[in-house]
């Protein structure tokens, strides 16, 4: 496919209305980024608290 772009879902981690840190899994199969994002809650847990909150958005 030339000349198409790739589109990558990424996720934005925001803290207390402030984005935080910026999520980009290495793969793009929704298997692969559920498994990714369930590891990383825990870790975000760990380090922001509970008052966290993840929005995803797609970068072209």
């Amino acid at each position: 496919m030339k000349g198409t772009k790739m589109m990558n879902i990424v996720f934005d981690v925001v803290v207390d209305g402030k984005k935080q840190e910026t999520l980009r899994p290495n793969k793009q199969k929704l298997q692969d980024i559920r498994a990714f994002m369930k590891e990383e809650a825990a870790r975000l847990i760990r380090k922001y608290g509970s008052n966290v909150y993840v929005n995803r958005r797609f970068e072209y």
